[in-house]
């Protein structure tokens, strides 16, 4: 089963944003919940307070006056009044028969209420009842409501300003929490095909959620370094047993060549000899591909694309040397090795020329102080986008290089191969007519004396 090409638009989410917006919502949740639990309390402390300040009034009062008679006890009364009007308080006292006593506008109350007069909000009193009498104070203490409906605006700026300030810090935050991972996603893409894991790969990773991502990838990472391993060396070995005796085949058959045959057996030798250097090319081909010259080669040798083009047009049939135009200009120098190079500009010609129907085939050079590009267009079908991304993969050839074209599916994909291994990128352009081919290599840099 084909796997399809992973996703590689931008991403929807990040996990940096997830948690800078979670962050927002639990600083709004619960600032909110804070400044209205933290207000009610305050309101309900207030409240108590208040309460047991005017029923310890009340008390005072009923017990002063224990053991006095009416007469007395609305003496008492009256000075308690008098006394307790400094703090804010009026207070009344009640016999079973009526007031005896203190200020004549309290009504008779058992315990704490807010009045419910009119033009008395605010009013709260508390009634206190003992020895066959009860004692009434009252205390103006419009603050206390206020506190009540002000509640839900100290949690709407509660909010806001917990906003406010998640919105500064939350990205910070959340780029700190998401650190490991970033860190991590770091080490992924510093790993070289065919090298070994950096160090911060496989060490043991501080967070344990981290770490089990680390060590599944570790796990996968390695699985797949041992398969390629083995397919390379199965495909070196395949190779070495092949290059011999294809060459020895390739030997007899040039030899039967130059004795005088049937001009039947001359036609069927050079069908052989054509098949036989096909496959000795193939076999050549998949020796470089399963060298691991990717991050092991040493680019020491600086190297002329302008030579290795001359030299691969000089090794064409003239048929096809005539339809290649080479624009002679800038030597083109690369760091690299020149035999891989030479298979590079080889391919990439070949296939310009298989593809372009008889058409022009044109390789163009330029240079400048920080890279060399290598152009090749051809007049032929072109290539699709999709197909485009492809045909650097071994093996996989379009449906246009399929409908009767010869070839293994390898040339590009050596390519492909050669130009990472000199750091080089490969891609086709979009192009009118036909397939438009570019190298692109770093420049040579200047060596200090």
């Amino acid at each position: 089963m084909a796997l399809e090409p992973a996703d590689t638009g931008r991403p929807r989410d990040s996990m940096v944003r997830r948690l800078s917006r979670t962050m927002v919502a639990v600083a709004l949740t619960s600032s909110a919940l804070t400044a209205g639990a933290t207000g009610l309390l305050a309101y309900r402390m207030l409240l108590a307070g208040e309460d047991r300040r005017l029923r310890d009034a009340a008390v005072d009062l009923v017990e002063e006056v224990h053991g006095l008679d009416d007469a007395r006890a609305r003496l008492e009364a009256d000075a308690e009044q008098r006394e307790l009007m400094a703090f804010g308080i009026r207070i009344a006292l009640f016999s079973s028969e009526g007031q005896l006593g203190g200020d004549p506008d309290i009504p008779t109350q058992s315990g704490c209420a807010w009045s419910q007069l009119p033009g008395e909000a605010g009013v709260r009193r508390c009634g206190e009842t003992a020895h066959g009498r009860l004692s009434v104070a009252q205390e103006n203490i419009e603050s206390i409501p206020r506190l009540r409906v002000s509640l839900p605006l100290a949690a709407v700026v509660a909010a806001t300003c917990a906003a406010l300030i998640s919105l500064l810090m939350s990205r910070r935050v959340a780029s700190w929490a998401a650190r490991p991972l970033t860190e991590l996603s770091a080490s992924l893409a510093r790993i070289e095909p065919g090298s070994p894991l950096p160090a911060p790969l496989t060490a043991q990773a501080r967070y344990s959620e981290v770490n089990a991502v680390r060590t599944a990838l570790v796990a996968l990472l390695t699985r797949l370094q041992e398969a390629l391993e083995q397919s390379r060396r199965f495909a070196a070995n395949a190779a070495h047993e092949l290059r011999t005796p294809l060459a020895t085949l390739q030997a007899e058959l040039e030899l039967q060549a130059e004795m005088l045959q049937p001009p039947d057996t001359t036609l069927a030798l050079e069908r052989m000899h054509r098949t036989v250097k096909s496959l000795g090319v193939l076999v050549e081909r998949l020796l470089v591909l399963a060298d691991d010259t990717q991050g092991s080669l040493e680019l020491v040798e600086s190297v002329s694309l302008a030579q290795v083009v001359e030299e691969v047009l000089r090794a064409l049939p003239p048929s096809e040397l005539r339809r290649v135009e080479f624009e002679a200009g800038p030597l083109g120098l690369v760091s690299g090795d020149s035999h891989l190079l030479r298979q590079l500009v080889d391919n990439v010609v070949e296939n310009a020329l298989k593809f372009s129907d008889g058409g022009r085939v044109r390789v163009s050079l330029e240079e400048t102080p920080e890279q060399t590009r290598l152009d090749i267009r051809d007049e032929g079908p072109g290539i699709s986008e999709a197909d485009s991304r492809r045909v650097f993969e071994p093996f996989y050839r379009s449906p246009t290089a399929r409908a009767g074209k010869p070839g293994h599916g390898i040339g590009l994909s050596l390519v492909a191969l050669v130009a990472r291994a000199h750091r080089a990128s490969v891609a086709f352009l979009p192009s009118e007519r036909g397939a438009h081919l570019r190298l692109t290599f770093p420049g040579v840099q200047p060596r200090h004396q």
